[in-house]
């Protein structure tokens, strides 16, 4: 038969008689967008995403169901091509509804697919669950045991009774790898000779470094303390976050090749000058571990100490017995931990004065009832104005006060009230009121600084304005949480990646998402899949045996406690997340943006079939009602839901 010569985007191409222009451009390996385009049905161009131009006839049409032509000039792709695919996405977008990705995992600053990771320990597939959290999550051992858990704020079964304990359950995956003689160690790319230079061992200079590792570089982190950890290691009590978790976690990285350079300070023993002369890029994560001053008189006294100082002292094993009476001031983790380590150094009394309420206390609520329920006392709306030594002793001042007009920040900013001050007799006095950026050593970091000496970068790849130079983590952020780290480390790999590769750096590319909405605001139809089932409690010391010892006061699910706490997770993640057509077309002619609601009109399942469909995700394409049509119903159900191009159908392993 005598094929037809045609040009698909100016390129010479051959194809037989009947044969449409969608399977034409295939053929030579050039791609047209489709929707209800499938290989074993006769195609009807309902969809028209795969429109294209036949040039010189000003005409548009859908290329799975035109037939090519002699001397045939097609274009796929244009200015008004695009635009006219952003039309239809939108008009489908506007009656498609449900969940790309659940709540928890967007509201994750890592990013971890948190649905996944725990459906794998539903199934007891521990070794699956730690393989999914180390592709965001590089530190799962630390960080379940200290991240404030964001995730579970969002998480879906507010809507039903209480969110799922998705802290435990990582951190359950990690004890249990840490128990194998094997540990996950992620696949490397082969080695590029590029090489890094990492300041500083924190959260996010090790995340930075799992990253640029996997992508085949060589990495050096230099630590000005004897280990790595940073304010992990040395700012979090070991009844939070045992020693042996956080060498547990760093293994790996050594395993993948980490160096480290120990006792090195940066401006001292290490300079940018000298890294830039051994290292193709240098990423700077020197976080923020300057205490805060409380700018009263008297706090130079002997016998003051910052909360950062009194943590370390406490890790390492230096802090001697601070006296029966200690006071703290703050509100902060710092604070609490450094009051629940001073019962545990044989303090008789310790007590907390914070200058708002409880319930504004930037601790997470969890060790703040941890420290109520070990004897620690509170003094709400109280600020410290002075401190003076009596008799051998110290003496705070104190003053009350009370919520005035809303702050930046939009919280009521706390003012005096008059006369009503009060003093408190004490052996130590713990200010833990917040922690800064050590200027001197932001000065010398190269990149310009804030009014709060942070590092400046690009906010989206961190890069400053020296090419070579990227900085994250608190030292550009300011004091903020470990998973926060983590994700600026995550930023700062991808960056400085894409510097080493000689390309254009850019952030990664958001993805569209849609969205039943916020975690209790989806349809009644989705809550009423799942019956009420109690969160199970995470097992921990007894509180008489607490404030004995460092032990770890949360002492971890067991296998059968984190099975039956995995399946209460809801699966909100949709089930054709990986392959999902549409999201795919939409990410890249539509604006990212959470979808607006729908009313939800059930989950459907045919008389004597095991199909579930929801009518919302379903966009029309007559995918499924011509597969049953034409093949006179002789399908596969399992197969007939994975046709699916938007996951409206579910096969029985994925419905509730």
């Amino acid at each position: 038969m005598n094929q037809l010569s045609l040009t698909i985007n100016q390129q010479a191409v051959t194809a037989e008689p009947g044969t449409s222009i969608l399977e034409a451009a295939t053929a030579a390996g050039i791609a047209i967008p489709t929707l209800c385009f499938h290989k074993s049905l006769h195609e009807t161009g309902s969809c028209w995403m795969c429109i294209v131009e036949i040039k010189g006839k000003n005409r548009f049409v859908p290329a799975c169901d035109t037939p090519v032509s002699e001397g045939m000039a097609i274009e796929t792709d244009n200015a008004v091509i695009s635009a006219m695919r952003h039309q239809n996405l939108e008009r489908i977008i506007e009656e498609h509804g449900g969940d790309c990705m659940g709540p928890c995992e967007l509201s994750c600053p890592a990013g971890c697919n948190i649905p996944d990771f725990i459906a794998a320990i539903a199934r007891h597939d521990e070794s699956e669950a730690i393989d999914i959290i180390k592709r965001t999550i590089p530190l799962p051992g630390i960080l379940g045991r200290i991240c404030p858990a964001p995730c579970e704020d969002e998480c879906r079964r507010h809507g039903i009774d209480k969110p799922v304990s998705i802290c435990a359950l990582k951190r359950y995956a990690a004890d249990r790898e840490r128990e194998q003689p094997d540990r996950f160690i992620p696949e490397i790319a082969p080695k590029t000779g590029k090489k890094v230079a990492i300041i500083g061992a924190g959260p996010a200079g090790l995340a930075a470094s799992w990253f640029l590792l996997c992508k085949g570089h060589a990495v050096t982190i230099f630590e000005s303390a004897a280990q790595a950890g940073g304010m992990m290691r040395y700012g979090i009590p070991r009844f939070r976050l045992p020693e042996a978790v956080i060498d547990s976690d760093i293994a790996p990285l050594i395993d993948m090749g980490l160096e480290f350079r120990f006792n090195t300070t940066f401006g001292k023993e290490v300079t940018l000058e000298t890294l830039q002369k051994q290292f193709d890029a240098v990423f700077l994560a020197i976080g923020a571990q300057k205490a805060s001053k409380m700018h009263i008189t008297g706090e130079n006294e002997a016998g003051v100490i910052s909360g950062i100082d009194f943590l370390r002292k406490t890790t390492t094993g230096e802090q001697p017995h601070p006296g029966e009476r200690v006071i703290v001031t703050g509100g902060g983790n710092t604070a609490i931990d450094a009051a629940r380590s001073a019962m545990r150094l044989a303090a008789s009394t310790v007590t907390i004065l914070y200058r708002r309420s409880r319930n504004e206390m930037p601790a997470n609520a969890s060790e703040i009832e941890e420290a109520l329920a070990e004897g620690i006392l509170l003094i709400e709306w109280a600020a410290p104005t002075a401190i003076r030594r009596l008799n051998g002793a110290l003496e705070i001042t104190a003053i009350t006060m009370q919520p005035g007009e809303p702050d930046q920040s939009g919280r009521r900013s706390p003012i005096p009230v008059e006369g009503s001050e009060f003093t408190i007799m004490a052996d130590t006095i713990i200010s833990a009121i917040g922690q800064q950026i050590d200027h001197t050593v932001a000065n010398s970091a190269g990149t310009g600084t804030g009014k709060y000496s942070e590092l400046l970068v690009n906010a989206e790849t961190l890069q400053s304005v020296t090419p070579w130079l990227f900085a994250g983590g608190d030292c550009v952020t300011g004091t903020d949480t470990a998973i926060r780290a983590v994700e600026q480390g995550k930023w700062a790999a991808h960056g400085i990646n894409l510097f080493l590769r000689g390309e254009s750096i850019t952030a990664p590319k958001a993805t569209f998402n849609s969205s039943y909405g916020a975690r209790d605001e989806a349809p009644k139809a989705f809550y009423a899949k799942a019956a009420p089932a109690a969160r199970v409690a995470v097992p921990e010391l007894p509180l008489e045996n607490r404030t004995k010892s460092f032990n770890e006061v949360v002492t971890g699910y067991t296998t059968e406690q984190a099975h039956t706490e995995a399946l209460r997770c809801l699966q909100c993640r949709c089930n054709a997340i990986n392959d999902c057509r549409l999201r795919e077309l939409a990410s890249r002619y539509l604006p990212f943006h959470a979808q607006e609601k729908h009313d939800h009109r059930g989950f459907y399942r045919a008389e004597n079939s095991t199909i579930s469909m929801e009518r919302e995700k379903c966009v029309d394409c007559g995918i499924c009602v011509r597969l049953l049509e034409e093949l006179d119903g002789g399908i596969d159900i399992a197969v007939m839901a994975e046709s699916c191009p938007t996951g409206a159908l579910s096969h029985p392993e994925t419905v509730f």
